[in-house]
C-alpha cells in the first residue's frame, strides 16, 4: 500500500463521516417534517456542505504522486476534512421524533459557529495547499477563497436575514466558480 492510498483511507472515511452526518440529518428534516418548521436558508446550507466536503476529497488526488515529509505535513493534508466534521456536527439539528421544532431559530443561534468553522476550514484548505507545495499564495483559487471567508466572517456576526438570504445565493455561485477554476487547473 502506498503512502498516499493509506492517507486517503484515512480521509475517506472522515469525510464520509461529515457526509453521512448530513445526509442523516437532512432524511430526519424530511421524516419530521410535519413538525419541523423549514428555514430553506439553512437546508441550503446543509447541501453545500456536502458539495464542499466532497470537493475536499476529490481534490485530494492531487496529492497522489507526493510524498508527505511528516506527521505536519499529515495534519495540514487531512485538517480540513476534519474540520467538516465539526461543520457537520453544528449544521445537522438535534431533532427529536414527535417534538416541534423551528430550523430558522437553530439557525441563527448556531450561525456564530457554523460560519466560524466555515472560514476555519477555508483558511485551512487554503493554508495546507500552499503549505504541501500544491497552490502559490496568490491564485485565483486562493482569493475566492479569501472572498469566501470574510463573507463567512461577516453571516457569523449578523442575524440579518435577508443577508443570509442572498448570501447563500452568492456562496452557491463562488463554489461552482471555484470548481470551475479546479477544473482549469488540473
Amino acid at each position: 500500500m502506498s503512502q498516499f492510498e493509506y492517507v486517503t483511507v484515512f480521509i475517506s472515511m472522515v469525510v464520509a463521516f461529515a457526509v453521512s452526518e448530513i445526509l442523516a440529518g437532512l432524511g430526519r428534516l424530511i421524516r419530521e417534517r410535519d413538525h419541523v418548521t423549514i428555514y430553506w436558508v439553512h437546508v441550503a446550507w446543509m447541501v453545500l456542505a456536502i458539495f464542499a466536503v466532497s470537493q475536499v476529497w476529490w481534490t485530494h488526488w492531487r496529492f497522489r504522486a507526493d510524498e508527505l515529509a511528516d506527521f505536519f505535513d499529515f495534519v495540514a493534508l487531512i485538517f480540513p476534512a476534519l474540520v467538516f466534521v465539526l461543520i457537520a456536527s453544528v449544521i445537522v439539528p438535534p431533532l427529536e421524533p414527535g417534538r416541534e421544532f423551528d430550523l430558522r431559530k437553530y439557525y441563527f443561534r448556531h450561525r456564530a459557529w457554523f460560519f466560524g468553522l466555515l472560514a476555519a476550514s477555508l483558511l485551512a484548505l487554503g493554508m495546507s495547499r500552499v503549505f504541501l507545495g500544491q497552490e502559490d499564495l496568490l491564485t485565483p483559487l486562493n482569493g475566492i477563497r479569501i472572498v469566501a471567508l470574510l463573507m463567512f466572517v461577516y453571516l457569523g456576526a449578523t442575524a440579518n436575514p435577508l443577508v443570509h438570504q442572498i448570501v447563500v445565493i452568492v456562496a452557491y455561485s463562488l463554489f461552482t466558480l471555484g470548481a470551475v477554476v479546479l477544473l482549469r487547473s488540473g
